[in-house]
């Protein structure tokens, strides 16, 4: 399995571009897939600089419905003709970040041909050894960073449940991996969602942790992220990072976590 980072807030070297978002682009069991699209054509650009081509793509999963992660959809459904979308519906509602009466419009764009998109269950098979799922009920080292994060209902502002958020497991070669976005309901308890689809322990783990503030970058509690290491640490994982878990997180997983974790950058080439 070979995973590429197309987007991400940092860039591993030039000529790579970096911006706040996420995509990766995925070589496993023979088909090629897109895992987000990052905020605009970045994910574009910085795919020919590594040579693959998201308009070969087999399909493609949206992990949630904010735009640092599906502002490019609208491009890739023009340069890839063939491929399906696998999407939460409620990724096309309407999502915000902010406080008070200060709130920023973080939706997907509009307007695009909904034929492409299929719309999926909470546990979904959508290819060989390919799995997505959404139904994470478990509360446990949610991150306080998802309390600026808002939707609609009815006539009012309320926190979002996150039940536009879907995750994937990958196998191959005998190997579970689980690739995610931004981690909204937790990590761990997404990582033993997966477990208890699959009946095993997953090998690694590619995900945003969403441990800082959207818009302020602050870090979430020391404490709140040294528990969190403590027990991904307990695990059989090994741990890929990147994107909304924030550089000065990442420090603090690092030195509590050592060999298990990594930084995943613009640029980099992962091969499990």
């Amino acid at each position: 399995m070979r995973i590429y980072t197309l987007v991400e807030n940092t860039a591993k070297s030039q000529p790579f571009g970096s911006a706040h978002g996420l995509s990766f682009y995925i070589e496993a069991n023979g088909r090629k897939l897109l895992f987000d699209m990052g905020p605009d054509g970045l994910f574009l650009e910085n795919a020919g600089k590594l040579g693959v081509h998201p308009e070969e793509a087999d399909l493609a999963v949206l992990s949630h419905g904010h735009n640092d992660h599906g502002g490019g959809l609208p491009l890739f459904l023009e340069i890839n003709r063939k491929a399906k979308v696998y999407a939460r519906k409620e990724a096309f509602e309407k999502h915000y970040s902010g406080a008070g009466k200060q709130y920023r419009d973080i939706s997907l764009p509009e307007g695009m041909d909904t034929d492409r998109f299929i719309f999926t269950d909470m546990v979904q098979k959508i290819g060989e050894n390919l799995t997505v799922f959404s139904n994470v009920t478990d509360q446990r080292l949610v991150p306080d960073s998802n309390r600026v994060l808002m939707k609609v209902r009815g006539d009012s502002m309320c926190r979002d449940d996150f039940r536009h958020e879907q995750s994937l497991i990958i196998e191959e070669n005998g190997k579970l991996v689980l690739i995610a976005g931004c981690a909204h309901r937790g990590i761990l308890n997404i990582q033993e969602r997966a477990e208890q689809i699959t009946g095993r322990p997953v090998d690694a783990v590619v995900s945003g942790f969403h441990l800082c503030i959207p818009r302020t970058g602050e870090p979430v509690a020391e404490s709140f992220i040294c528990e969190l290491a403590g027990l991904l640490k307990k695990t059989k994982a090994v741990y890929y990072t990147c994107h909304c878990t924030g550089l000065a997180a990442y420090e603090v997983l690092k030195r509590e976590m050592g060999d298990r974790i990594a930084y995943l950058a613009a640029g980099s080439v992962l091969e499990l």
